[in-house]
């Protein structure tokens, strides 16, 4: 199956239910399917030809779901791009995908730098702008069937942030992205009553794959936030009354400390997921105080999806990422991959499933750097209890050598958030020419909470872990750094830490 089948039988099946809706409008299945197909027929009439990249720089609308689920439909490569990347980031991706076709907003075309725009043959414009083809104008000619000239063409290539490094393009072909959806539909057991929120856009991998197509491919409804913020989400929350939700934890902690969530009505909610960082101790307190409803931790990237998860109907362990799900093979391995570890042992996570990237784009070494006889190298670190659920300790490139012993920061940060004052800690490595690397940490408080500064917070940790776990530094945030994915930025976490704890 591909993308474009999975919306044409839901919309033979569904035809006048609501598919998506964006503020105060909506698209019928029907509606939805007739504007991709013309769309696609657009593509086709400019003279793309399948496999020919199209990028698209869009804000969370109709406009960029109809464009993804149009170029799969016309078996074009779609390069989504986040509206969160800075222009460098947007031109990259641009030449680095070689994309023949671009389309933006009057607003955002002005940010795209010159040399990515006059490296393409066409450009598309949701709106008026010289010189460019109108979006509006590719909807009114006549729809086209699905172009099929290969088996599983690949059908997305989405950009890492490149906080760390040069970006990466992960490629996805239709059918692997297509048989992850309905993996995913069958751990979540969801059905055509369910319906979601999304809180980031259509693009991006946890909500295109978890939230978009899911509910495409079960008759459900998807609502999509133009923007996020408390109030918005928690009024859109009350009058669309979304059965699951999907966030990164740090997002989840946020919006239910506002005070709108208290008092809505959570009777339809059946679960909320995090993923793509730890929770915290805080956030499982305030899941369980404010929503009486599960939790469930997962653990994915952009190269595999989510490949673990705590499982819909439990039994659910707070703190742990939960099980491989099904179709999913996990291992736990030593750090040059050849022999597993046993139960409890800290080993890097190597992931197989048929539905992996097929690899990065023009990126052959780097490619077989991370996928090896069938098996991906996530790059994260995790320990096995005895019943197989896994349990996260961090990222291998987070880890801190201190003169040789190894300091996981997720376990300094879970000591920190256990004091009364801290709501929140993100502990990272410093360069020393002694030791090679230090802990240095960040701290949130508790609203109205006594900061115990470096010397209460030092005292705490060194009273409950080894010396060398100990930070050398303390710096209290009122807000973290996160990266255009929402994430924990630690890159620049570590240069706060480096230039001494603050911004300047």
């Amino acid at each position: 199956m591909d993308f474009a089948t999975i919306l044409d039988e839901s919309a033979t099946k569904y035809a006048d239910r609501i598919a998506v809706t964006a503020g105060n409008q909506s698209l019928t299945y029907a509606a939805l399917a007739d504007r991709v197909a013309r769309l696609a027929g657009g593509f086709v009439r400019l003279g793309l030809c399948p496999g020919d990249r199209i990028a698209t720089l869009i804000p969370n609308g109709f406009d960029l779901v109809t464009t993804l689920l149009a170029a799969a439909r016309a078996e074009l490569i779609a390069v989504s791009i986040s509206v969160r990347y800075a222009p460098p980031q947007v031109g990259y991706a641009m030449r680095h995908s070689g994309a023949r076709a671009f389309i933006t907003t009057p607003t955002l075309l002005p940010t795209v730098p010159e040399e990515a725009l006059a490296a393409l043959d066409i450009t598309i414009v949701t709106g008026e702008a010289t010189n460019c083809v109108r979006f509006s104008d590719l909807l009114t000619g006549p729809p086209v069937p699905p172009v099929r000239t290969a088996t599983d063409p690949i059908g997305l290539l989405l950009y890492t942030s490149g906080t760390t490094s040069r970006p990466k393009g992960v490629a996805h072909t239709q059918r692997r992205m297509a048989r992850r959806v309905d993996l995913f539909v069958g751990e979540m057991s969801l059905t055509s009553a369910d319906s979601t929120m999304t809180l980031a856009d259509a693009g991006r991998p946890m909500v295109l794959l978890s939230q978009l197509l899911p509910m495409l491919r079960v008759g459900g409804r998807v609502t999509l936030l133009p923007k996020l913020n408390p109030t918005l989400f928690w009024n859109e929350y009350a009058a669309n009354r979304p059965s699951y939700i999907i966030s990164i934890p740090g997002l989840a902690f946020d919006l239910l400390g506002h005070p709108a969530a208290s008092a809505a009505d959570h009777s339809r909610l059946r679960f909320w997921i995090t993923g793509g960082d730890k929770a915290t101790p805080a956030l499982h307190k305030r899941m369980a105080e404010v929503l009486k409803r599960p939790h469930l931790e997962m653990c994915g990237m952009t190269e595999a999806g989510f490949y673990a998860v705590n499982p819909w109907g439990g039994p659910v362990k707070k703190g742990s990422i939960g099980l491989a799900m099904r179709g999913v093979a996990v291992r736990l391995v030593t750090p040059c991959g050849v022999n597993d570890v046993p139960p409890g042992e800290v080993g890097h996570i190597v992931v197989r499933t048929p539905d992996l990237m097929i690899g990065y784009w023009n990126d052959t070494l780097q490619t077989h750097r991370v996928l090896r006889d069938g098996w991906l190298d996530t790059g994260d670190l995790a320990y096995a209890d005895d019943d197989g659920y896994l349990w996260f300790v961090g990222r291998d490139k987070d880890m801190i050598c201190r003169g040789g012993t190894k300091v996981p920061p997720s376990m300094v940060e879970e000591v920190l958030v256990a004091h009364p004052s801290v709501a929140g800690a993100a502990v990272v490595g410093v360069s020393c020419q002694r030791y090679g690397q230090l802990p240095f940490a960040f701290y949130r408080l508790h609203p109205d909470a006594t900061d115990p500064g470096a010397d209460g917070l030092r005292a705490w940790v060194a009273a409950r872990l080894e010396a060398a776990s100990v930070p050398v530094g303390f710096a209290h945030l009122e807000r973290w750094p996160v990266t255009d994915q929402g994430k924990l930025d630690r890159s620049r976490l570590v240069w706060m830490a480096e230039a001494g704890g603050s911004e300047v």
